[in-house]
C-alpha cells in the first residue's frame, strides 16, 4: 500500500467572494457605528428648539418685612441654572458694592461660589454688570428672556430657577424650583420664609 501525498483541496471562488462580502459588510457596520458615536449626540445637539421669544420667565418674589431698628437689607440674589446645576443666566444680583459692601457678597454662597468659578473660567464679570442696590421689603418682579450671561438664546429644556438670601443679623435662605420651559406656560410657587415671602415662578407669553 502506497502513501498518498497530502492535497490541499483547491478554493472554490464562491466561498472567497461571500467572505470578502461579509467583511465588506462588517466594516461597514463598524464604520457607521463609530460615525453615530461621533456625530450622533451633536446632531441631537444641534436639533433642539431655541427659546421660543414669545415667551419669558417671570420670577415674582417679596422681601418679607422685619422688625426691629437694627434692620439690614437682605442681599439678594436671583439666577437661573441648567439641569446639571451650571450657571446660565444671573437675573438680579441686590448687594452693596460700596464701602464694606462687596466683602459680605460672599455670604450669598452658593452664588458667590459659582461666580468665582465662571469668572475664573473666562466668563463674565457679573457683580460690575449686574448688581445694583439692595431693596426695601416690598413685591419684585425679575424677568428672563431666554439669554444666558454671554448674551446667546438658550435650548428649550429643563432650569432650575434659584433665590438666595442672606442678612446681617439675619437669615441665610436658599430657594429652588425646577421647571420644563418649551412652548407651554408653566407655574410654580414656593413657600416663603424669614427673608423671602411668597415667590411665583411663571413661565408665560410675553405682555
Amino acid at each position: 500500500m502506497h502513501d498518498r501525498p497530502f492535497r490541499t483541496p483547491p478554493h472554490d471562488p464562491l466561498d472567497r467572494r461571500g467572505a470578502l462580502a461579509r467583511l465588506a459588510t462588517a466594516a461597514l457596520s463598524l464604520t457607521g457605528l463609530t460615525a453615530f458615536r461621533r456625530f450622533g449626540a451633536e446632531a441631537t445637539r444641534i436639533a433642539a428648539p431655541k427659546w421660543d421669544d414669545r415667551f419669558e420667565l417671570a420670577v415674582d418674589l417679596e422681601i418679607a418685612p422685619q422688625q426691629g431698628y437694627r434692620y439690614h437689607r437682605p442681599y439678594v440674589a436671583v439666577w437661573v441654572e441648567d439641569a446639571g446645576g451650571r450657571p446660565v443666566r444671573t437675573l438680579s444680583l441686590w448687594v452693596n458694592t460700596s464701602g464694606r459692601g462687596p466683602r459680605y457678597i460672599r455670604e450669598l454662597r452658593r452664588w458667590f461660589s459659582m461666580d468665582r468659578d465662571q469668572e475664573d473660567a473666562g466668563g463674565p464679570d457679573i457683580i460690575s454688570t449686574v448688581s445694583s442696590a439692595t431693596r426695601l421689603p416690598g413685591q419684585y418682579t425679575v424677568t428672563w428672556n431666554g439669554r444666558d450671561d454671554r448674551g446667546s438664546v438658550v435650548d428649550q429644556g429643563n432650569y432650575r430657577v434659584v433665590i438666595e438670601a442672606a442678612r446681617e443679623h439675619g437669615s441665610y435662605q436658599l430657594m429652588q424650583q425646577d421647571l420644563t420651559l418649551t412652548t407651554k406656560p408653566v407655574a410654580a410657587d414656593l413657600a416663603g420664609n424669614e427673608e423671602i415671602g411668597r415667590v411665583r415662578v411663571e413661565y408665560r407669553r410675553r405682555k
